[in-house]
């Protein structure tokens, strides 16, 4: 099995992860296009087309900025709060926390240097233009993954936005996958045309899929057919939400659990009445920022770094100019607490 330099994977089986809900977060541009860098070879632009009380239209277009073809892309945002994804066309749409993910469908991902495609999406809610990151696979050359016939039975673990190879001999099917977590990019030899299986697959959205194949034989489709044996092939796939998102959580999420994984960024979103919070034990999240909170009369904003794998309470309460004169005055202070799970 070969693994890129991009990331070490686990070969080990990982619960299903589930799909949630656009909520969310307001780190957002305030004009009607919002662009992205053109950073990993790749740029994206969304445009609001249309808009009314309660819901927009936004399309967005892809570039290649790269010097050499591209056959995936993958764009990510912040919905605007309260925001969510109603339909989408011309790409696989997801979420999870406050990260969006758009996924190239199968029939626009290859984009030679300086070609486009574009993607639209009904949106419930409205909002300025949101600002995209947006990645491909021009420069990277070889897949996340690739799962030969000696890994049978393996369960891999993949990000949305990376790709799994299939390498197996002549002698076996085209693989079938099924499941939405993985999209099929191409699909080459295999029996009957005498050339090896390799086949390529897209980490979509989170979730499972299985990638199965099996032997063949053209003896086996003579009358009679031949005694051959079939060597079935089989291996599963666990997709997790794409690494470095951002998940905003507000006053709502008082008493909740986030899930994060190393390197994903955890910003706490509160009314002015709430004191800064602190984070216990430490360790497991580092403190990026923090702004407003009581006593500035500013919304508190507190940004953490997911610094290290483990567990950790993110707490904080409510507080009051009269609470600390010399006859306090009865108004109760309110808690808050996050429980936060990090992953490596």
């Amino acid at each position: 099995m070969a693994v890129s330099k991009r990331s070490v994977l686990s070969g080990t089986a990982v619960a299903t992860a589930a799909l949630v809900a656009l909520a969310l977060a307001p780190v957002l541009a305030g004009s009607a296009s919002g662009a992205a860098a053109a950073a990993g070879g790749c740029a994206a632009t969304a445009h609001i087309d249309s808009q009314w009380d309660g819901g927009q239209i936004v399309t967005v277009t892809v570039v290649n900025t790269a010097p050499v073809a591209a056959t995936s892309w993958t764009v990510t945002w912040t919905p605007a709060s309260g925001q969510r994804v109603v339909s989408a066309w011309n790409a696989t749409v997801s979420a999870s926390g406050t990260t969006a993910t758009a996924v190239n469908a199968s029939y626009n991902g290859a984009l030679a240097p300086g070609a486009s495609a574009a993607f639209g999406m009904q949106l419930a809610g409205t909002g300025p233009a949101p600002v995209l990151d947006c990645a491909n696979d021009a420069a990277q050359g070889s897949a996340d993954v690739t799962a030969t016939v000696a890994d049978n039975g393996t369960t891999f673990t993949l990000y949305v936005g990376q790709t799994l190879a299939v390498s197996l001999p002549a002698n076996y099917r085209p693989p079938v996958a099924s499941g939405p977590a993985l999209s099929a990019q191409s699909s080459s030899g295999g029996f009957p045309s005498g050339q090896p299986v390799l086949a390529r697959y897209r980490a979509s959205v989170p979730g499972t899929a299985d990638v199965s194949s099996q032997t063949d034989d053209p003896c086996l489709h003579t009358t009679p057919p031949c005694a051959r044996p079939v060597a079935q092939w089989l291996v599963h796939v666990t997709v997790l939400p794409a690494a470095g998102r951002t998940v905003t959580v507000t006053q709502a999420d008082n008493a909740g659990t986030v899930t994060l994984r190393t390197g994903d960024t955890l910003v706490v979103s509160l009314p002015a009445m709430y004191v800064p919070p602190t984070v216990a034990p430490a360790g497991v999240l580092a403190l990026a920022g923090s702004t407003g909170g009581y006593p500035t009369g500013q919304a508190l904003l507190a940004r953490y770094t997911a610094a290290a794998p483990g567990r950790a309470d993110v707490s904080t309460v409510s507080d009051a100019a009269c609470l600390h004169q010399p006859l306090p005055c009865p108004s109760p202070q309110v808690p808050w607490r996050l429980h936060v799970t990090v992953t490596a």
